[in-house]
């Protein structure tokens, strides 16, 4: 035979029973001087009792039970009767607090599903202690996320995310620096957009910067909550609606399925055989030489590095495309035209949405495990435990 250590201090174990199956450890607590809630008395008066149940951390993958004994004390002073507490359990709690931390930080990563059938414990049950410590831990992630945030110079992102099909999107908003989510609204309208950014945590004096892809409604609700903020359009973004364009030329031209790859890399990333390749397919689509020339010139713009040069280089580019006989180019060339301070910004702070973008994937992957949310809130919840969740304490 062998004991448990049972590693907790309040508590002195009367004797232990071990099963097949579980583990049973029959405790009470150590003291016996209660203070009465209602006057705050101590008082030693036992009135009645009884013994209760309770979970604990599990040992030897056996699940292992405390048979706790539960006194009901009268109190001298006031006369009232009221229950003992203890530390370790909550109140009206079936399982121990660090069970119930044990079983939030399981369903992390994964779903309640899966841990239910691990731990052999109701899914019901286990969904309730899940949202119970997520909302605790919500409010603290929230306090550790607001001292961080109260820094003057905050850079945020702004980028949407599909969560349902139809054109269902929730509006990320994301501290750029940290890479914590602050918060999440349904649709990326302009009035959406406004109600995330109005958040209590963010002030027009703190925020700094706003990086946003070229989605007007994003630009306007930044620019009616934070007036002073610079706007700087993610130039990823950009990049994509150039190779987009390049694209949109290859797929007219039957049988260059293959070559969509060696187009959109960069040409000095092309292994030698590969450029040999490119050069015989462009030599006999002129229109997709043009289209390639395009794409090749426009990454000249973001190599440099001085601000006055890269504002002629854009115009230039717009310049080019739109007089290019490509229409996919002259839609790009508009768009360019339409953003090109917000595209320049960049170069004055230079930020992007490349920490976001990665945290959408990781979204998407938290929707996808548990096959969709039919509760936006505890959807909105679980991303923000497991996409700010320890962060605070790199930032701390």
């Amino acid at each position: 035979m062998f004991s448990i250590p049972l590693e907790l201090p309040e508590f002195e174990v009367i004797k232990q029973i071990f099963h097949k199956d579980r583990y049973l450890v029959h405790v009470e607590k150590k003291t016996i001087e209660e203070r009465c809630p209602y006057c705050g008395f101590v008082t030693t008066s036992i009135h009645d009792g009884w013994t209760k149940m309770v979970r604990d951390m599990p040992v030897f993958n056996k699940p292992l039970y405390l048979i706790v004994k539960v006194n009901r004390y009268y109190c001298d002073n006031c006369d009232e009767l009221f229950t003992q507490t203890f530390e370790s359990i909550g109140h009206k709690k079936r399982q121990t607090n660090r069970y119930r931390e044990y079983l939030y930080e399981r369903c992390i990563g994964t779903t309640i599903q899966d841990v239910s059938k691990k731990e052999k414990i109701a899914y019901s049950t286990l969904e309730r202690i899940f949202y119970s410590v997520a909302e605790e831990k919500e409010i603290e992630h929230k306090k550790h996320l607001e001292n961080h945030l109260e820094n003057d110079g905050l850079v945020i992102s702004l980028d949407e995310v599909s969560v349902k099909k139809g054109h269902q999107y929730e509006t990320v908003l994301m501290d750029t620096c940290s890479g914590s989510v602050i918060g999440m609204e349904p649709t990326r309208s302009k009035n959406s957009t406004k109600v995330l950014l109005n958040n209590e945590v963010l002030t027009d004096k703190t925020v700094h910067t706003v990086v946003i892809d070229m989605w007007e409604p994003f630009q306007k609700a930044a620019l009616t909550v934070y007036p002073s903020a610079c706007i700087v359009v993610d130039k990823y973004h950009v990049v994509q609606k150039v190779n987009q364009a390049l694209d949109e030329v290859r797929k007219k031209i039957p049988g260059l399925k293959k070559s969509r790859f060696k187009l959109l890399k960069g040409m000095e990333k092309l292994k030698d055989d590969e450029i040999e390749q490119l050069n015989c397919i462009l030599e006999e689509y002129p229109e997709l030489y043009d289209a390639y020339f395009l794409k090749e010139t426009f990454r000249d713009f973001y190599r440099a590095s001085n601000y006055d040069i890269d504002h002629d280089l854009l115009e230039e580019w717009i310049d080019l495309a739109r007089n290019s006989p490509l229409p996919p180019f002259h839609q790009v060339a508009k768009t360019l035209e339409k953003w090109k301070a917000q595209i320049l910004q960049y170069f004055l702070t230079p930020y992007t949405n490349n920490r976001i973008e990665g945290t959408n994937h990781k979204i998407k992957n938290i929707k996808r495990r548990s096959f969709g949310y039919r509760n936006p809130e505890r959807f909105r919840l679980r991303v923000f435990l497991e996409c700010t969740g320890t962060i605070y304490d790199q930032i701390a």
